[in-house]
């Protein structure tokens, strides 16, 4: 709601209409946070990945309440989830820099992981687990 708010306003609408326009929309079932969030965390998680922690931060910046954006995440983006989806990222971005030295490799990898959100803890576990693995395939 806070999102359509801001639109509003920056439309030039008075905060009399915005609120009335607001008011009216939400009885109508045309603004629900809860199913934005739904609809904003299944997209991160199918189409643009990011970590958990950044969907959190987006929502709040959106407008959605945190009580809100809690039961969200942990109906749709479990802890994990957010590290399944790390390693397939990283996997994915591991694999596509084989050409470079391994430092480079996992450098990048990790860099990858923190630029989308995910902690540099995490970010360096993974890919870690991905060097283990590798080299027991022998590659």
């Amino acid at each position: 709601m806070a999102e359509a708010r801001r639109r509003l306003r920056g439309l030039g609408f008075g905060e009399e209409t915005v609120e009335k326009v607001l008011h009216q929309a939400k009885k109508a079932g045309l603004l629900d946070d809860t199913l934005f969030a739904r609809l904003w965390v299944e997209d991160r998680v199918l189409h643009h990945p990011i970590s958990r922690r950044a969907v959190e931060r987006e929502l709040a910046e959106k407008g959605i309440a945190p009580e809100t954006v809690e039961q969200v995440l942990q109906a749709l983006y479990s802890p994990e989830k957010e590290k399944q989806l790390a390693l397939q990222l990283a996997q994915a971005r591991y694999d596509r820099y084989q050409g470079l030295t391994q430092v480079q490799r996992t450098r990048r990898t990790v860099s990858y992981l923190t630029r989308r959100g995910f902690s540099l803890g995490m970010a360096k576990s993974i890919v870690r687990a991905l060097e283990v693995r590798e080299a027991k395939e022998g590659g």
